[in-house]
């Protein structure tokens, strides 16, 4: 943890840009290998990004920024995970992530879009911010194919054409329309990927179910507490409980009750066993723990439901 001990600030102002690059009221930043036909810059032997890439300490980032690798590779840390970019990888950085460049390739190529906060990329939509919010919990980058590159890049090299245009007096209405278009791409190609964990983490969820409730025919009566289920299963009872919970929309108390008082009626209604047999037969330490038990969850005494 000792890095974070010690990191500079980074913001839009501070970044190093040239004639190729775009830059909006210091808000709005676009840089890099956008074009094809423009010179590449060399990163490691530019003495403007050398002070980025070869810092000891991390930088705390305060822009959100759209990192695209064209080409080559990079290795960055970023909140403590470190992540290897290379051609068609995307990485979202939001605003107060700390983040530190640690290996450039001499051919790596980059194309970045860096926002103020007045300008992070809007939420008009709904389920679209809900997508990016769980994408970027994960912190991963998003691994594009050269078609998808190219429309990202698309996008970005229009929206800096415009920006440019000395004469164009909607600037910022062109901005927010173009940002709401590349955030609608990204959304695109992040959904399919944040569908698919869901349903592995579902599938998951709903084998843990299958295992409690096998557990739970075997065990129940005599085994009445979430812990030892969870120990069965070789998981936490708050987590045993959440998966539950989750699937069933009950408790992982709640079955194992269910459980019993079914069994309890069950041998009840049968005539052949008094109430202190039920009681051992369930494993209560004795009749007056089971009476307790049996009558907050039937409403009655195990008399009363035995004679009605």
């Amino acid at each position: 943890m000792t890095e974070f001990r010690n990191f500079n600030t980074l913001n839009l102002t501070i970044i190093p840009f040239d004639e190729h690059d775009c830059i909006f009221e210091d808000q709005v930043f676009l840089a890099g290998d956008l074009d094809d036909s423009a010179p590449k810059r060399d990163l490691n032997n530019d003495p403007t990004m050398r002070p980025f890439l070869t810092s000891p300490y991390p930088f705390k980032i305060q822009f959100a920024m759209m990192l695209l690798c064209l080409g080559g590779n990079m290795r960055v840390r970023l909140n403590l995970n470190e992540y290897e970019l290379h051609r068609n990888s995307l990485l979202i950085i939001t605003p107060g992530a700390i983040g530190q460049c640690l290996e450039v390739s001499d051919d790596c190529r980059i194309a970045f879009l860096a926002l103020s906060n007045d300008y992070v990329i809007p939420e008009g939509n709904a389920e679209g911010a809900l997508i990016v919010r769980k994408f970027l919990a994960r912190q991963i980058p998003l691994e594009l194919t050269d078609a998808q590159t190219a429309e990202i890049l698309a996008i970005c090299r229009v929206l800096r054409d415009k920006l440019r245009q000395p004469d164009f007096r909607f600037k910022h209405e062109i901005l927010k329309g173009y940002l709401q278009v590349l955030s609608g791409e990204i959304c695109q190609l992040m959904a399919p990927l944040v569908e698919a964990q869901e349903a592995r983490q579902s599938s998951r969820k709903k084998l843990i179910f299958d295992r409690f409730l096998e557990e739970l025919r075997q065990h129940y009566a005599t085994q009445r507490s979430v812990q030892f289920y969870a120990d069965r299963l070789c998981l936490t009872p708050k987590y045993l409980s959440q998966v539950v919970h989750a699937v069933s929309g009950r408790h992982a108390g709640d079955w194992i009750r269910d459980y019993v008082i079914l069994e309890a009626k069950a041998l009840l209604k049968s005539g052949q066993y008094t109430i202190q047999q039920v009681s051992d037969m369930l494993n209560f330490a004795n009749q007056s723990f089971f009476g307790v038990y049996f009558k907050k969850a039937v409403g009655c005494s195990p008399t009363v439901y035995k004679e009605s």
